[in-house]
């Protein structure tokens, strides 16, 4: 399977994104007549995800069958996340979006739980 290469400026425009992240004070979502809401910072993100090419079309539910360390997303899962190349990044990225499409919070926990940032410093590592 190839995918599309990513450009130094489309890295760049995610990795902007990296302070935000980082800062356990940022406002990551709100509260709406008592649903959670993802706030707009966390909504560009998912935008500029989607228009750099970050995301992968590949079958993410198999792929987290046979690596069930990031199946669950309460692990610490920095360890390997350190250790990933720029395809495993993509594609944990993308099985986190997409899984939030059938478990309506996930990504907001996988950003809680600081596997967004850390993604996006190990991409900063890499490139």
């Amino acid at each position: 399977m190839t995918h599309k290469m990513m450009t130094e400026q489309e890295i760049n425009k995610l990795l902007s994104y990296l302070d935000f992240f980082q800062d356990s004070g940022s406002v990551f979502f709100t509260e709406v007549n008592g649903y959670y809401r993802e706030s707009e910072e966390v909504l560009r993100f998912r935008e500029a995800l989607n228009e750099t090419g970050f995301l992968l079309v590949f079958d993410w539910k198999t792929w987290l069958h046979e690596h069930e360390v990031y199946k669950d997303i309460s692990h610490d899962i920095q360890d390997q996340i350190r250790n990933a190349d720029i395809e495993i990044l993509r594609k944990l990225m993308t099985s986190y979006i997409r899984g939030d499409r059938f478990n309506e919070g996930l990504f907001i926990s996988t950003i809680v739980n600081g596997h967004i940032a850390n993604i996006l410093l190990r991409l900063k590592e890499l490139v």
